[in-house]
């Protein structure tokens, strides 16, 4: 029979907050069952942490790639990490063909066509932008704005839209808070 551990004893095992082990089993990073309001984590997910929270990516799984999942994801879509890797969220598509993108447990898809893909990456071409994540003043010039505008939207899913062209290679990381549009397209342009 799987032992399970309260989120204290994970906390205390590993020498961290139990707020620490609260925020994993809330990314993912530490899979658990909630019985009633108490938590528990199975015993064999500290197995897992090596790999779900590694300080350094390992080859099996670089950073930023999705982890193996036991439930199938519908549709072919699949899991991507938001810049910090401390959220992941679920994409079908890509920027190329267009994308749906579910931002935390949304049940409904934020659709990008390829026409809107399209028109941002031109628009914001070899530029360092702001990612602009804020809902309500997501900064002048920002991606979080461009989106607004040309969804017509006061939702502001720039910060997952800015990790799904990360991850597939069409911008990259700039300084705290900024992304780096590539001046090309994106799958030759990854570096890892």
């Amino acid at each position: 029979m799987q032992s399970y551990l309260t989120p204290e004893e994970v906390a205390q095992h590993l020498k961290v907050e139990v707020a620490d082990v609260r925020s994993l089993v809330e990314q993912g990073k530490l899979k658990a069952i909630r019985i009633g309001s108490s938590i528990r984590i199975p015993e064999t997910e500290l197995e897992r942490l090596p790999v779900t929270c590694a300080a350094a990516p390992d080859a099996d799984h670089p950073a930023g790639s999705p982890l193996p999942e036991t439930e199938a994801l519908p549709n072919g879509s699949r899991w991507c990490f938001t810049r910090t890797g401390r959220a992941k969220f679920r994409v079908s598509g890509s920027v190329t063909e267009g994308a749906d993108i579910w931002p935390g447990r949304m049940q409904y898809p934020i659709k990008f066509p390829k026409e809107f893909m399209d028109a941002m990456l031109s628009h914001f071409r070899n530029q360092e932008v702001a990612v602009g994540g804020k809902f309500d003043d997501p900064g002048r010039g920002s991606l979080g704005e461009f989106i607004q505008k040309k969804r017509k939207t006061k939702m502001n899913p720039a910060v997952y839209v800015a990790a799904l062209l990360i991850d597939e290679g069409y911008a990259e990381p700039g300084h705290r808070g900024y992304i780096r549009f590539h001046p090309k397209s994106g799958k030759a342009r990854r570096t890892d």
